[in-house]
């Protein structure tokens, strides 16, 4: 008998290890193929709510010129993004408000409150996308790795980890000037394969500082918002 009651339990240990290695549990999953999920996830949905922030470290100089600190707001797979835009100007605080359709843009001036229209390219957003942005880096990071499971937003998420190529990050981080790779951390979730947050870590341009990273925080997944071009 308990010869027998060996073999029993090791056979129950067996299945519990194969029912955890093979189940819906996540670990060690196959960062690639979570990847690749996300990324046709990513592509059907109708839109999300965004917090795009830079985190500058601590005792960092102030730029001389205009520098986005935080976008909050919606956007659309067709690119249509409404938002509030934190921005410093000279070291100076200003909150505008923003509408992007197609490639024109609008700016509500903070004193006046009337809408002005500028092309893209010269616009504080300018080239940013982050709808296109977050799908590029989903199919092109490289050295992988899985780092395991934490919860974002209050959704299990898988954590991923990997480098991905300056050309890559541009529609993150606006411009780029260095062919530096940026460590980045990816976090899918389990039960949806979409995205709820991408970090990206290190200097898009030589003017600014080391340990700067960035981050978009993504929530109201699917959800689309009527956008237009203010009256």
């Amino acid at each position: 008998m308990p010869g027998a009651l060996v073999a029993l339990l090791a056979l129950l240990v067996l299945a519990i290890v194969g029912l955890t290695a093979c189940g819906g549990g996540g670990a060690g999953a196959d960062p690639q193929t979570v990847l690749a999920g996300a990324s046709v996830n990513m592509k059907t949905i109708k839109g999300f709510h965004f917090v795009y922030e830079v985190h500058k470290p601590a005792g960092a100089e102030p730029g001389s010129g205009l520098e986005i600190g935080r976008i909050t707001g919606d956007i659309n797979t067709d690119g249509n993004m409404q938002a509030t835009v934190d921005v410093t100007q000279g070291g100076l605080p200003l909150s505008l408000e923003f509408i992007a359709v197609g490639d024109t843009h609008y700016i509500r001036d903070p004193l006046s409150q009337k809408w002005t229209s500028i092309p893209a390219a010269k616009s504080p957003v300018g080239t940013l996308n982050l709808s296109t942005g977050t799908i590029r880096i989903l199919d092109r990071i490289t050295e992988t790795s899985y780092e395991g499971q934490e919860s974002k937003g209050g959704v299990k998420c898988h954590h991923i980890s990997g480098k991905v190529a300056a050309e890559e990050v541009k529609a993150i981080a606006g411009m780029v000037d260095t062919t530096n790779l940026f460590p980045t951390d990816i976090w899918v979730g389990v039960g949806d394969g979409l995205v709820y947050e991408v970090d990206i870590e290190g200097p898009a341009t030589p003017n600014e500082a080391e340990g700067i990273w960035r981050s978009i925080v993504l929530s109201e997944l699917d959800k689309s918002v009527d956008i237009r071009a203010p009256q």
